[in-house]
């Protein structure tokens, strides 16, 4: 049972940072899709793009790193809360740059492991190998 809790978190880590790419597809007929690059409070137009893509594969790197410190990977292992905490935050800085509401459900996973990490409840490190 327990490898199949670290399997599943460790793929929902890697789909977590997989879902940041959604600000690349083609947006959708509905001018409500709300990942889109050309909305922004906070960055400048001309650099909207350059900006998302390079934190984009921040994010995805960072959260294909936690998941690969979550199996155990010798290197990666001891670092795990360091590149959970860093994985959520530049997710946080790319949902909140180009803020919809319905991003909430982003933020609020980011929090959610930010404080699993810092706290490292006993539960986590039952199930961590």
């Amino acid at each position: 049972m327990t490898t199949l809790v670290q399997v599943t978190t460790g793929i929902l880590l890697v789909a977590h940072g997989l879902v940041h790419l959604l600000f690349i597809v083609p947006e959708a007929a509905d001018p409500s899709y709300p990942f889109s690059l050309d909305r922004s409070w906070l960055v400048p137009g001309p650099a909207r793009r350059p900006f998302a893509h390079v934190l984009m594969g921040a994010v995805v790197l960072a959260f294909v790193a936690a998941a690969l410190a979550w199996w155990g990977v010798p290197g990666l292992d001891s670092a795990w809360t360091v590149i959970v905490v860093v994985a959520a935050c530049l997710s946080l800085v790319l949902l909140i740059a180009f803020w919809d509401v319905r991003l909430i459900i982003g933020v609020l996973i980011n929090v959610l492991l930010i404080g699993i990490a810092v706290f490292s409840p006993s539960w986590v490190q039952a199930i961590r190998p």
